[in-house]
């Protein structure tokens, strides 16, 4: 399976068509939704669209000036079930949308980042103690480079990762391979994860053993989602076990919280928007780590560490925070990388981290 598919969205690339496919974590099921009309939606809040159905691509924050992308599918495939003609409809149209030019991502260097790091780490006291550093890779597009091959492999490779790809005129092609969830609903349960701490995978049966740091950042994430979850009066959540959550060539902890599903029902969106972005990819408060990140980093995160799925679709909500991704321009790919520093972190190790985390792209380049 996926030549067909491969050429479907390769297709929808060269005609600009808004579309999305996409794969959740631990399915053989890869959901292609096409907007044929060209239409899709941009919106200021994620509560403009919390009551309908459709495909979210949220930014990290609104201040990046990318807004809230949404999807109402037209079209919806799943895995290769299509007939050929619509290859054949697509085939005949015209470009739906001009050829954009974007402007190209502000990488630094390793030096940089160091001294970054260590502005990060100079300003974290008791009352702030984590912020969330990150920095954009970019590598030479291979001259051969076929989108749809590289999803396909992608999304083969991280079997229990969010796994997508998406094309937004005017905001770009994006492609990424999450672990980390933000809110996923079923017909009667809600649940989140609190993820922070990386270490590198080498094994199946490797015998982990977590340094103070990594403990320390991602207890701040677990008390952080703890007390959100107290001032939305929900009760009765359950909090599962610190576990080792695997994504690719990473280890990370991660904390579960479930509940019901009915307790925020009603105030989905503003659910939602307080609770993204959470610690895990912004800092402790919130407040100061954001502008803090926003005063350090001299590149825009567009929509790298905003969050990204399914919303309402047939009683389910699948979102997840958008890590480990990637946007591809016409001669570059750019690569978003980040890491949760303390006042406990060592600026090399947390540049070696980020290398780490580029890794599970890098490596199917």
């Amino acid at each position: 399976m996926s030549l067909k598919l491969i050429q479907l969205i390769n297709l929808c690339l060269e005609k600009n068509i808004p579309f999305v496919t996409f794969r959740l974590p631990n399915t053989n099921s890869l959901q292609t939704w096409i907007q044929l009309s060209g239409k899709f939606n941009f919106v200021e809040h994620i509560q403009d669209v919390a009551n309908k159905s459709g495909f979210v691509y949220a930014p990290f924050h609104r201040k990046t000036n990318f807004p809230i992308v949404f999807f109402e599918p037209e079209l919806i495939i799943e895995n290769e079930n299509f007939e050929d003609s619509l290859i054949k409809e697509i085939s005949d149209k015209d470009p739906l949308y001009p050829e954009y030019k974007y402007e190209s991502p502000i990488e630094i260097s390793k030096n940089e980042y160091l001294k970054q790091a260590k502005i990060f780490i100079e300003s974290f006291d008791k009352n702030f103690p984590k912020a969330v550093l990150s920095r954009i890779q970019v590598e030479h597009k291979p001259v051969h480079f076929d989108t749809g091959k590289f999803f396909i492999k992608l999304q083969k490779t991280y079997p229990n990762a969010f796994c997508h790809l998406i094309n937004i005129p005017g905001a770009g092609i994006w492609v990424g391979a999450t672990p980390e969830t933000l809110l996923r609903m079923n017909e009667n349960t809600a649940q989140t994860i609190s993820l922070a701490g990386t270490q590198p995978f080498y094994k199946k049966d490797q015998i982990v053993t977590w340094p103070e740091k990594e403990l320390e950042e991602q207890q701040i994430v677990t008390d952080y989602i703890e007390s959100f979850l107290d001032k939305f009066e929900i009760p009765d959540y359950k909090k599962e076990k610190v576990q080792n959550l695997q994504a690719g060539n990473a280890i990370h902890l991660a904390t579960e919280f479930s509940f019901d599903k009915a307790t925020i029902e009603k105030h989905l969106g503003t659910f939602i928007s307080e609770l993204h972005p959470t610690p895990a990819v912004c800092g402790f408060p919130k407040d100061k780590a954001f502008e803090l990140i926003l005063n350090a980093e001299k590149h825009n995160r567009e929509y790298y560490a905003g969050y990204c799925g399914p919303l309402n679709m047939k009683e389910k909500t699948d979102l997840f925070v958008n890590l480990r991704c990637m946007k591809i321009l016409k001669d570059n790919l750019a690569l978003f990388v980040g890491g949760g520093l303390t006042a406990k972190s060592k600026p090399e190790n947390e540049w070696e981290e980020t290398s780490l985390k580029a890794k599970t792209i890098l490596n199917l380049l």
